[in-house]
C-alpha cells in the first residue's frame, strides 16, 4: 500500500514536471514571433569575437530577432585571410510592416536597403557579446569570400579596444586601494575630533538660526521705523504741496511792499530832494548858531561884565 501510494506522488510530480516545462517553453516562445520560419545568414568578422557564444542574441533596435546558431574559424585560401564565421538564425516574422500580412519578408527587404551587423557588449562584468543589426553610419564592409547562406556586412567598432583596456584593470590592486580607502574612512569617522568638529558645526549652524531670527526681529523694527518716517515725509510732502502756493504768495506780496518802500526811500533822500534841501539848510543855520554861540562865550570869558556895560571898544573881536 505504501509502494502504491509513493508511485502515487512520484507520477504526479513528474506530471507537474512536464507541466511546469511545457509552460515554460510556451512563455518564453511568446516573444511576438514563433519561429517555425527560419532565415539563416552569415556574418563574418575579421576581428576577435571573444565572448560571443551559441545562442547569443540578434537584436534590431533592441528587439530579439534571432540568434547565434555556430561559431567557426575559416582559413579562407583565395583571400590568405582567417575570418570568425557566425552563422545565424533569424525569424522573419520578428518584424512586420503597417499594412502588409504577416507573411511579408521585411527582414530580406532591410537587408537590400543596407541593413548591416555590429559586436555588442551585453554586459561589462560578463564580457559577454551579442550582434545587433540596423543602418549604421559606418560604411559596411562585405567579405569577397563565398558563403553557405547570404552575408550580412558587418561594420567596425571599438569594442575589441574596450575589452582589451577592460581586462587590464588590475582588480586586486584595485581592490586592495579599495580596502585602503575604507580603513582610513573607517578611522576618520572613529576619530573624536571628526565627533567634536560636526558638533561645532552643528552649534556654528544654530548660532547662525539665532542669529538670523534676531536680525529677522531687527530689520522688522528697521521696517516699522522706515514706515513712519516715510508716513512722516509724506505728510509735510502733502502739507508743502498745499501750503507752499500761498506762503510764496504772501512772500512775493511782502516782497513787492519792500521794493516800493525803497523806492519811496531812494526818492526821499535823493540830493534835490525837498527833505533833503530842507534838511541842508537847517544844518546851515545852526552852524551859524553855533558860531555865534562861540563868539559870545569867547567874550563873556574876556569880559564878564560886557553883559552889563557892552563890549569894550578896544577888543577886536
Amino acid at each position: 500500500m505504501y509502494r502504491k501510494s509513493l508511485s502515487v506522488s512520484v507520477g504526479l510530480f513528474v506530471i507537474l514536471i512536464i507541466t511546469m516545462t511545457v509552460a515554460l517553453v510556451l512563455f518564453l516562445n511568446a516573444n511576438g514571433f514563433s519561429r517555425k520560419v527560419v532565415q539563416h545568414y552569415q556574418v563574418l568578422f575579421d576581428s576577435s569575437i571573444k565572448g560571443l557564444n551559441v545562442g547569443a542574441p540578434v537584436t534590431l533596435r533592441g528587439v530579439k530577432i534571432g540568434e547565434v546558431v555556430t561559431i567557426k574559424t575559416k582559413l579562407y585560401h583565395n583571400q590568405q585571410k582567417v575570418l570568425n564565421d557566425v552563422t545565424i538564425a533569424m525569424y522573419p516574422d520578428a518584424i512586420s510592416e503597417q499594412g502588409k500580412s504577416s507573411d511579408h519578408n521585411v527582414l530580406g527587404q532591410l537587408l537590400k536597403q543596407g541593413l548591416s551587423a555590429q559586436i555588442g557588449l551585453q554586459s561589462v562584468l560578463t564580457g559577454l557579446l551579442y550582434i545587433e543589426v540596423d543602418f549604421f553610419d559606418a560604411l559596411p564592409q562585405m567579405q569577397p569570400v563565398a558563403t553557405e547562406y547570404p552575408q550580412i556586412p558587418t561594420v567596425p567598432n571599438n569594442l575589441e579596444e574596450f575589452i582589451e583596456r577592460f581586462e587590464s584593470i588590475d582588480m586586486a590592486e584595485m581592490a586592495s586601494s579599495l580596502t585602503e580607502v575604507l580603513d582610513n574612512l573607517a578611522r576618520l569617522t572613529g576619530d573624536g575630533r571628526l565627533n567634536k568638529l560636526i558638533d561645532d558645526v552643528d552649534q556654528a549652524f544654530v548660532s547662525m538660526e539665532a542669529m538670523s531670527n534676531e536680525m529677522s526681529t531687527s530689520m522688522a523694527g528697521i521696517r516699522n521705523e522706515f514706515a513712519s518716517m516715510s508716513q512722516d515725509a509724506g505728510e509735510v510732502t502733502t502739507l508743502l504741496k498745499n501750503q507752499l502756493p500761498a506762503a510764496t504768495q504772501q512772500l512775493n506780496e511782502t516782497m513787492r511792499q519792500l521794493q516800493a518802500t525803497m523806492s519811496a526811500v531812494e526818492e526821499t533822500l535823493a540830493p534835490d530832494a525837498p527833505l533833503v534841501y530842507q534838511l541842508t539848510q537847517s544844518a546851515k543855520d545852526i552852524s551859524r548858531a553855533s558860531r555865534a554861540v562861540d563868539d559870545l562865550a569867547g567874550l563873556l570869558q574876556r569880559q564878564p561884565d560886557s553883559i552889563i556895560f557892552g563890549r569894550h571898544s578896544g577888543d577886536a573881536r
